[in-house]
């Protein structure tokens, strides 16, 4: 499995290196999310209290060991109330504010789906779950740090 290194630096200080797997192998590409879905999230962050963005990609490296950090790169960091799983999304924006699943994780997820023939239908599950079950899920959506502003701030900071 083809690995991406993504290290967040968060305002706080606290400093993280996480693995994500590359994606290509399990869509025959890269599954492509429709803007739509992006303003969608978008309102979530707006109506609950689990869901929210934060700035923290401080760096990304690609498998090929080369520097991504300045691409729009969003990830999702995802935890499943009821089975207690996590799974997380690396999607870089397009020009045309769609996205493309780049990478998963963590490994446990990724490893699920190198052996899963249902791999996109899955992972499309979890995108589409995001936006029905809200109380399901707890999100963070976390976006480079050379933002200048977040345009929609947490609903849970004053």
């Amino acid at each position: 499995m083809r690995e991406w290194q993504v290290i967040l630096n968060y305002n706080n200080g606290k400093k993280k290196e996480i693995k994500l797997y590359d994606a290509e192998r399990y869509f025959d590409g890269y599954l492509k999310i429709k803007r739509r879905y992006f303003s969608s999230l978008v309102q979530k962050i707006k109506t609950t209290q689990n869901y929210f963005i934060v700035k923290g990609i401080e760096k990304v490296i690609s498998p090929k060991e080369k520097d991504w950090t300045a691409n729009p790169w969003v990830l999702l960091l995802i935890k499943d109330f009821e089975k207690d799983k996590s799974f997380w999304l690396l999607m870089k924006r397009e020009k045309d504010l769609s996205g493309l699943v780049i990478a998963i994780g963590p490994k446990e997820f990724a490893k699920y789906n190198n052996n899963n023939s249902e791999a996109k239908r899955e992972i499309m599950r979890i995108f589409n779950y995001l936006i029905a079950y809200m109380n399901k899920f707890k999100c963070a959506i976390i976006i480079p740090n050379y933002i200048k502003k977040i345009i929609v701030e947490n609903p849970t900071e004053d």
